[in-house]
């Protein structure tokens, strides 16, 4: 990812390059399996914690939902199923404030779309924070793949991406977010999107052997 940037900027990454060992390596706990999707704008009607569908007509507006616990340290590994064929013409997921906007009144990326969210738009590409486009990732894919990871590092401000085989990069680090208690978030505009979201755990870096040998 390189330095971090100065003060309230920003840097966009992405490209083949190796993941950051803690994406390999979490630590779940009971304590987290009653997490999900809770604040849901009124397009979206819940299955289960983990999975919402878009119930509303139309495509004229973009609702959103945000994770039910927020996050202010440490690495974060998050699962994520978004078919790409349920995406239309604006999709995208990030990480917001709690007074970030769950709902628009017109067909737009909202996760990234003011100051309170950072958010990357799974169709366009686009990577996006208080209203100005910062770039497009991740450049080595042509789409983001149907199921895939979001990694949040809380200790210096990334927003990650990757799957099984593949890592992404970061698509944004902010200085910013450094000491914020952010929301993971989603938002779509096709009726009928139906979205996943998991918590797979804490990010963990681990140096050496994880279980000594015996003799």
């Amino acid at each position: 990812m390189g330095s971090l940037p100065s003060r309230n900027k920003l840097q966009i990454d992405g490209g083949d390059i190796d993941s950051p060992p803690w994406t390999q390596t979490v630590m779940f706990s009971q304590k987290y399996y009653r997490d999900g999707l809770l604040t849901l704008s009124k397009g979206f009607t819940k299955i289960n914690n983990n999975t919402i569908v878009r119930t509303r007509t139309g495509n004229e507006v973009t609702d959103g939902a945000k994770w039910s616990r927020p996050f202010r340290r440490g690495k974060h590994v998050f699962e994520i199923v978004f078919p790409r064929q349920m995406r239309g013409k604006h999709a995208a997921v990030g990480i917001g404030l709690k007074k970030a906007a769950v709902v628009s009144e017109s067909n737009k990326s909202l996760v990234g779309t003011d100051e309170n969210s950072w958010g990357v738009d799974l169709v366009t590409k686009d990577v996006s924070h208080n209203k100005r486009k910062l770039g497009k990732f991740p450049g080595v894919l042509t789409s983001f793949p149907d199921r895939f990871y979001m990694y949040i590092d809380m200790d210096v401000g990334s927003l990650l991406f990757g799957q099984e085989d593949k890592f992404f990069g970061a698509a944004l680090t902010d200085e910013k977010l450094i000491g914020s208690v952010v929301y993971p978030m989603i938002s779509a505009t096709q009726t009928g999107a139906t979205i996943t979201v998991v918590y797979r755990g804490k990010g963990k870096q681990i140096n050496g052997p994880i279980r000594k040998k015996r003799k």
